[in-house]
């Protein structure tokens, strides 16, 4: 229905108005910190980029570009991958579902013959129209970068309980970490998580990021606090944003359900609000059913990163 060709850099201008629109519509400024004052540059690179490695068209009507998708190439858990970020696709509101098939399927078939099966797509999590498709052709939710203003209290904790971090505690919190580690490896998440050193903790530590609940002598619960610095094109982070990030967040299965991880974020609010950090950023995967309830509750989801995997077979068959 509509002609699809190379994108061309004297292109990059409406492209970044096409983007700026949508971005406009599905995210909220409450919660959400401002990408467009600063971060036009790191579309005009990313797009850039694009063209130059032939990652990149558009959709066009007429004369009129409706629609882009520019990705990128990696190694995703060992799996050969096309992967386009938030800042990597935007059509017009009228008829999205259409150019946002027409788009993919152009693009999928460049994947596909260079061998890349896996296909990762970040999404507005309230663009229904793009979400149905995508899960309509065989994506499936994969990740959700979730967002709350901190200028919010969440939950005191108990006196029973107590929050700090030590350097002499760095053995035991790096063992709460391994275990955490554990945890997501297992079903239903089947995720491989970074290895930590017993520097890594230390560092969190000298960093005063680290916040860990004790019962006892026991640590119990972490969760790690983080500063973006720059404008992240994948997030839409933008600088003084904070970051559950690193370790992340973990409690100790014995003792969930108890209001330990609201106790844990209130510290991180507080944290915030001394720093004058206005937003908090999360990320979290999909098939975990605790992060799925927790974060939701706290954090508004925004981005959804969507995955299929094709069926690894098909350029074998081609060839028959």
């Amino acid at each position: 229905m509509y002609k699809i060709i190379k994108m061309k850099k004297e292109d990059i201008p409406e492209l970044i108005g096409l983007w700026q629109n949508q971005y406009t519509k599905y995210c909220d400024s409450t919660v959400v910190p401002n990408f467009l004052s600063g971060g036009e540059k790191s579309i005009m690179m990313y797009l850039e980029n694009q063209i130059d490695n032939g990652n990149a068209i558009v959709s066009k009507k007429g004369d009129d570009i409706i629609g882009y998708i520019a990705w990128t190439y990696f190694d995703f858990h060992s799996e050969r991958s096309a992967f386009c970020p938030i800042i990597g696709h935007a059509a017009i509101e009228e008829d999205r579902r259409t150019i946002y098939h027409e788009l993919y399927n152009y693009a999928a078939q460049i994947w596909v013959d260079d061998n890349r099966f896996n296909h990762l797509l970040m999404i507005y999590n309230d663009d229904h129209a793009l979400k149905d498709m995508l899960y309509d052709i065989g994506f499936g939710s994969h990740v959700i970068d979730a967002y709350t203003n901190t200028q919010r209290s969440v939950s005191e904790i108990s006196s029973k309980y107590k929050i700090s971090a030590a350097y002499s505690d760095a053995e035991m919190l790096l063992e709460l970490i391994k275990e955490s580690v554990g945890f997501y490896i297992g079903s239903p998440i089947f995720l491989k998580r970074s290895v930590y050193e017993l520097n890594d903790v230390i560092e969190m530590i000298k960093n005063d990021n680290l916040f860990v609940v004790w019962d006892n002598n026991t640590p119990i619960g972490i969760m790690n606090l983080s500063v973006q610095t720059g404008y992240n094109i994948e997030n839409l982070t933008s600088p003084n944003t904070g970051l559950i990030s690193k370790a992340g967040a973990y409690i100790k299965p014995e003792y969930r359900g108890m209001g330990i991880g609201k106790c844990l974020l209130n510290e991180v609010m507080k944290r915030c609000a001394e720093k004058n950090i206005q937003y908090l950023h999360v990320c979290f995967e999909t098939a975990n059913p605790f992060a799925n309830i927790f974060w939701r509750k706290h954090f508004r989801p925004i981005i959804l990163s969507v995955r299929r995997t094709v069926n690894k077979d098909v350029n074998i068959a081609k060839k028959l």
